[in-house]
């Protein structure tokens, strides 16, 4: 113990404070008072860092024990996990903030604020006010007004007052002035991964004492503007972060995030949820939820809803209920598929829910949730309680996993964390399982989402001290039972495929918002893996398992994942996990079911030359194709939707079909960017009457417009998957030319590739002749920097099938071939099996 850190606890006894009330142990108070003196003698350099950090992380944990509010940007994981060249001013500022926290808890004054609610992409007003504490903000001080980066708030302004969007201060002392600058911000409330220049009021003249108040108004309409525009989805706590600073040393003091509220605006869609396979009289539930453009729950008043199964009515709901409406007590006499539909009384609204399959004796029930998702509690928004109902009620889900990133968390997160698995979980209804990103570099090991199969005495394996997937492999493997741990890789900061635990690693992640990704998971059979595949959301808005997409990375609805068990509880899903009985899909719910010699997905049969693969497919729209995969090539594929029949081509529905691959150009690097499509369609021989979009979720990144000259203009994006825009053809003549002229544009998306950054597409011009349809398809192909981007023409038929059985026969003469289906929809949707290995032996 150093003399400083004695002469300091001795000063603490001759006051009277017995050492005991303090949160840290005496010999944490040493290093911890060490370390506050070492910050400001000399800066942290890469011979101190990694000791510093170190004490910074016991600190951090231990101060986040007491309850108080911890600055959520502190974080120390890179230092932790890699010798960082550069300068250390982050850790050094992260010490002297905690430093401030530590010390008198009144220095740093109060926040409060006009909490709301608030309705979404309305325009309003809010005010949050500051009262200084017992430490005055002197000339050079202020305040930095920040933006959460993924809080579509509109954008703010300071320089016209009859604008919308206007942002003012005001304060109580009238003997300051303020002035208006800038500081250049990375971060969740900056420039995410780079620095941008953020809006700050500066104190010009005078002094802030303590009980003065400083106001900021967001959406100041004194000028004659409209006010703040709201963010397009709905949160019990959406972000206005503000930053103190004292004086001119300029270091930041994040402030307590404020609980403002922002709901859904009037209801324009209805979907509904419903269990997959129930037994033949077994009574059951089904959900209907009122929803906006934007998939929030509705605000009231909520329309009266018709109801129907398989087309014929079945029940009324009146207007004026919840948004949320559970119908139960329900149940089927025979087998069959069934189907709920839903109408609103004035015939405004349409919406369906996922179908149900109705057997005898069900062997196994599918179960669908998501093991990845965020909450405020890292760079995302929102709460974890928030998380959970979301999950439960919203999305209505079997089982989810509220992820975390562990470089953001610490012990009281991860106590809050585990303490809502229990009280969310319920047998037979809801399991939530306990869990956290460990976030690491691609080159490190990538992202990987740890569950634990119950929340008792669970201790995480943070980045910040288990830097290498090997040593988390074997952290886990030292503090906890294989048996109760499961391991998934994702793909947008991608694991390393080349590594996998065979007992801690069954699943890998092969879609979620950020992109589809079946490269990812066919890596990892190619290097000799026996996993399953699951998808899941990696949603950060507090949404699991329904959210709609948003602009930026996160730009496609989430993924599910189906697990196939016995029984809704915490042990039969958790052991499906790990026995890879799984199936994953881009959010539908679709019913899949794959044999092969009668070995279910996710297993090993015996050895045979002769493969007899079974299956059944029950969408949630027509079926495009169902294709089987071996061994990382695709040997079958049936295609249920084009109209083959080149006669057929006259007025009516064909299809534009854009796709893109999202395989990094560099192995183990992150996956490519997702590419825009944007541009117009020009006709010669015909004309667009109506257009409408499979996936066109993203009012301000999609774009579908008519124009008066019977063309098209456009937006949408792929990223690994397709996007699919229906056209409503007439005075369609033999010689039919469409001409799309493309528009350049720049790759985009979270986790960016290393190796090849995103890249600039250039303008192109794609000609589709309808004379040339071969079989009812035109295909054509741009050459991009290595990738094969494409364009397909296509003739569909009136009306596909959904609900599909199939049978194909394979021989091989090779131990361990390894086989998987892929199915494909109308609307875009995919889902895909585990796949099922032939003879040799599994990996231990």
């Amino acid at each position: 113990m150093s003399r400083a850190a004695v002469a300091i606890i001795s000063v603490w006894l001759a006051l009277g404070v017995a050492a005991a009330e303090d949160y840290l142990s005496p010999e944490l108070r040493a290093k911890v008072e060490d370390l506050k003196a070492a910050v400001e003698t000399e800066p942290s350099t890469v011979a101190t860092a990694r000791d510093r950090a170190q004490t910074l992380w016991e600190w951090l944990n231990a101060y986040s024990l007491t309850g108080r509010y911890v600055p959520v940007n502190a974080t120390v994981s890179s230092i932790l996990t890699y010798n960082q060249v550069g300068g250390f001013g982050g850790l050094d500022n992260t010490v002297r903030e905690l430093a401030i926290l530590d010390g008198d808890p009144e220095t740093l004054g109060t926040l409060s604020a006009d909490t709301g609610p608030y309705e979404v992409r309305s325009y309003a007003t809010i005010r949050q006010t500051y009262t200084v504490g017992t430490r005055d903000i002197l000339p050079g001080g202020g305040f930095v007004v920040t933006r959460h980066f993924m809080a579509n708030f509109g954008r703010y302004q300071t320089e016209d007052p009859a604008a919308d969007n206007y942002i003012s201060i005001a304060s109580s002392n009238p003997n300051v002035r303020f002035s208006r600058s800038s500081v250049s911000l990375r971060g969740m409330h900056g420039g995410f991964r780079s620095a941008t220049d953020t809006l700050t009021f500066r104190v010009a003249s005078g002094r802030l004492t303590q009980g003065d108040t400083v106001t900021i108004t967001y959406g100041d309409t004194a000028g004659g503007g409209r006010g703040l525009l709201m963010p397009d989805f709905s949160s019990d706590r959406m972000p206005l972060p503000l930053y103190l600073v004292f004086d001119e040393s300029g270091l930041l003091i994040s402030l307590p995030i404020q609980p403002i509220r922002v709901v859904g605006s009037s209801a324009s869609g209805v979907h509904g949820f419903a269990p997959s396979v129930v037994a033949v009289g077994e009574p059951f539930e089904v959900s209907i939820r009122a929803q906006d453009r934007y998939y929030n729950r509705a605000k009231p008043p909520i329309p009266g809803w018709e109801v129907f199964v398989n087309g014929e009515p079945y029940a009324d709901i009146e207007a004026g209920g919840e948004a949320i409406q559970v119908l139960k007590g329900l149940s089927f006499g025979a087998p069959g598929v069934y189907r709920f539909s839903f109408r609103s009384k004035d015939g405004a609204i349409e919406g369906t829910a996922n179908p149900i399959l109705v057997e005898d004796h069900p062997a196994r029930r599918i179960y669908w949730g998501d093991t990845h998702g965020h909450s405020g509690f890292a760079e995302g928004i929102g709460t974890p309680d928030r998380f959970m109902v979301w999950a439960r009620d919203d999305a209505r889900l079997d089982y989810v996993t509220h992820s975390e990133h562990d470089i953001w968390m610490d012990d009281f997160e991860w106590n809050v964390l585990a303490d809502n698995v229990r009280r969310y979980s319920k047998e037979g209804e809801f399991i939530a399982f306990l869990g956290y990103e460990w976030t690491i570099r691609n080159y490190q090991g990538g992202h990987h989402n740890v569950l634990f199969r119950t929340p008792d005495d669970r201790r995480r394996i943070p980045a910040q001290e288990f830097g290498t997937l090997s040593r988390l492999y074997q952290g886990l493997r030292t503090l906890h039972d294989p048996e109760d741990v499961v391991v998934i890789p994702h793909a947008h900061q991608a694991g390393d495929y080349r590594l996998n635990d065979p007992l801690l690693e069954p699943l890998v992640e092969i879609m979620s918002q950020h992109g589809t990704f079946e490269w990812f998971g066919r890596m990892y059979l190619k290097h000799g893996h026996q996993v399953g595949f699951t998808a899941a959301s990696d949603n950060h808005l507090s949404q699991p398992g329904y959210s709609a997409p948003k602009p930026g990375g996160l730009a496609q609805a989430g993924g599910l994942g189906a697990l196939r068990a016995e029984a809704l509880t915490r042990d039969a899903l958790f052991d499906a996990m790990r026995s890879l009985s799984t199936y994953a899909t881009t959010g539908d719910r679709i019913v899949l079911d794959v044999t092969l010699n009668d070995g279910e997905m996710g297993t090993r049969v015996p050895f045979s030359e002769a493969r007899h693969v079974k299956g059944r497919v029950i969408g949630t729209a027509p079926i495009d194709t169902i294709t089987l995969v071996k061994n990382d090539e695709d040997i079958w594929v049936h295609d249920y939707l084009t109209d083959q029949d080149t006669r057929t081509i006259a007025d009516g529905e064909y299809q534009l079909i854009f796709a893109s691959d999202s395989v990094p150009y560099h192995p183990n690097d992150n996956p490519r960017g997702w590419r825009w499509w944007r541009g117009a369609l020009a006709l010669e021989g015909a004309r667009v009457a109506t257009a409408r979009g499979a996936d066109f979720h993203t009012t301000s990144a999609h774009r579908l417009d008519v124009t008066d000259q019977g063309g098209l203009e456009f937006a949408t994006y792929t990223r690994g998957d397709t996007s699919t825009i229906t056209l409503d053809l007439a005075d369609v003549r033999r010689g039919a030319t469409l001409t799309l002229r493309l528009d350049a544009g720049t790759e985009f998306g979270g986790g960016p590739p290393r190796l090849r950054p995103h890249r600039n597409v250039p303008e192109a011009e794609v000609v589709l002749e309808l004379r040339n349809l071969d079989r009812g398809m035109l295909t054509r192909v741009i050459p991009f920097d290595g990738y094969m981007d494409s364009v397909t023409l296509r003739r569909p038929i009136a009306k596909g099938v959904s609900d599909v059985i199939f049978e194909i026969e394979d021989e091989g003469t090779r131990h361990g071939d390894y086989y998987y289906v892929r199915v494909k929809q109308a609307n875009d949707a995919l889902a895909w099996s585990s796949p099922i290995w032939v003879g040799g032996f599994p990996k231990r």
